[in-house]
């Protein structure tokens, strides 16, 4: 007896049984970027770095690593209360890939919308707004579901 007719019935169902786990974490991991966004329209930089891990590491848009939550919750509190102080942020999830079972890549552009006037460094469009592309990866841990092991964000220019 040929094993045809069973590998076209078994590997498609094995793939149906096995996707929905896999896209339950594109859900949470994409709901933990979106809340970026939550985050930022409250001016709160705790909340902002609430899903990284406590050593997680930060590249920032000047290039400064960040070292752990509690350095990139500061940082982002000190931008919130300065200089995007009343802005907004769109989260654009780019794409969310599945690394393994614990580990994830995703992609985001981030658009700050609102600045006054724009910090030092940073492309000036001229018309109040700054652009980035985030790129974070992800661990998934037994006691604290996904979160951000490592991130770096880069300007885009004009």
């Amino acid at each position: 007896m040929s094993m045809k007719p069973f590998l076209l019935i078994a590997l498609p169902l094995a793939a149906l049984m096995a996707a929905p786990a896999a896209w339950a974490d594109d859900g949470e991991i994409q709901r933990i970027l979106e809340a970026k966004g939550a985050a930022w329209e409250a001016g709160d930089g705790e909340a902002w770095a609430r899903d990284y891990a406590e050593n997680a590491g930060v590249i920032n848009l000047v290039g400064t690593r960040l070292e752990d939550r509690s350095s990139n919750a500061q940082r982002h509190t000190d931008l919130l209360q300065g200089p995007f102080a009343g802005t907004s942020l769109s989260v654009d999830v780019q794409d969310i890939i599945l690394l393994g079972d614990d580990t994830a890549f995703a992609e985001v552009m981030f658009r700050v919308s609102g600045i006054e006037s724009m910090p030092d460094g940073l492309p000036d469009r001229g018309d109040g707004e700054l652009h980035t592309r985030m790129s974070f990866l992800f661990e998934r841990h037994d006691h604290h579901g996904w979160q951000i092991q490592f991130g770096q964000n880069t300007a885009v220019h004009p």
